[in-house]
């Protein structure tokens, strides 16, 4: 535990020295979120698989964490990069969170950068966060910032962390999400006690329901039958906002009969869109066998439903 806390505390002690290159950043947004992603370059000849992948998507979210919109993403070259204005319902509302989506093809991030269409400090994520935080990575060989002048100027060269959609080579995640607000313009604006609270990795490249720098410090893992399972209650005794707000409760993703559902993972609280037809408010579509939870929401003004997770077995209790 010591050595992640001093990996940490290291990790800060640097950002604070680091100013983020101004070009690092895209260009105005006309509809939302501007959002740039470079891939790593490791040095000539030790390429290896090539640094280079395919983003699938970025999701934009609120402030409040409530879904914003999405865009498909690009092929990045190594050393690349993947420019991407997400198409939110509100073009000038902030997008405080950054959910990205890795296809099948490995791909290492150096950094993300945003740029919000309200003119707001957009945010900055690097790769370096993904090593201090137990991802997987590499190293890189493009500067993305300048040290001070007054801890000797210098390039700042951020190492790259690893997404893969389907997880070749055991690398561990296929998406991030971050806040934006936490990773500023200036990457010192980064600095903190715990850097690695502002951002989550997911095993899917499903968006992230997930709000970072809020899961609580003692979240346990689930093992793979509790991801894979979602349990429908009819018992009245079992509502899922009980469950949800239980900082002790541990197990599968849930539906009670209070017609909510509840996300074990982030302990994130829905409602069914039989029960409350709003924006996010999710269905179970079980035609497929298992079964699919889809999510509500408006991009462009136009409602769709989007994949939020998927199940092997569908368990219906009190029925």
């Amino acid at each position: 535990m010591a050595a992640v806390v001093d990996a940490i505390g290291l990790f800060s002690a640097v950002l604070t020295t680091i100013s983020f290159f101004q070009a690092n950043f895209p260009g105005n947004a006309p509809e939302g979120a501007t959002v740039r992603i470079k891939a790593g370059l490791a040095p000539l000849g030790q390429e290896g698989d090539s640094l280079a992948g395919s983003i699938s998507h970025i999701y934009a979210f609120d402030t409040r964490n409530g879904y914003s919109g999405q865009v498909d993403g690009c092929h990045i070259d190594s050393g690349g990069i993947c420019d991407r204005t997400v198409d939110q319902a509100v073009g000038g509302r902030r997008a405080g969170y950054i959910s990205i989506s890795n296809e099948n093809d490995a791909t290492c991030i150096a950094w993300i950068s945003v740029k919000q269409y309200d003119g707001t400090t957009g945010g900055a994520w690097t790769g370096d966060i993904g090593y201090y935080c137990g991802q997987d990575w590499y190293n890189s060989q493009e500067p993305a910032g300048q040290y001070k002048p007054e801890q000797g100027g210098g390039q700042y060269i951020p190492k790259c962390t690893w997404l893969d959609g389907d997880h070749t080579n055991d690398i561990q995640s296929a998406a991030l999400k971050f806040n934006t607000a936490a990773y500023g313009e200036n990457v010192q604006d980064t600095a903190n006690s715990n850097a690695c609270a502002p951002t989550i990795f997911g095993p899917d490249t499903g968006p992230i329901a997930g709000q970072p720098g809020k899961r609580k410090r003692n979240a346990r893992n689930r093992p793979q039958w509790m991801t894979e399972q979602l349990i429908m209650s009819n018992y009245t005794s079992q509502p899922a906002e009980e469950l949800c707000s239980s900082s002790t409760s541990w197990g599968p993703d849930f539906i009670g009969s209070d017609g909510k559902f509840c996300d074990m993972a982030s302990k994130s609280l829905l409602p069914l869109c039989s029960v409350e037809d709003v924006d996010g408010c999710v269905e179970v579509d079980e035609s497929q066998g298992g079964g699919t939870l889809t999510r509500r929401v408006n991009v462009a003004r136009r409602a769709s439903s989007v994949a939020h997770k998927t199940y092997k077995n569908i368990s219906k209790w009190g029925v």
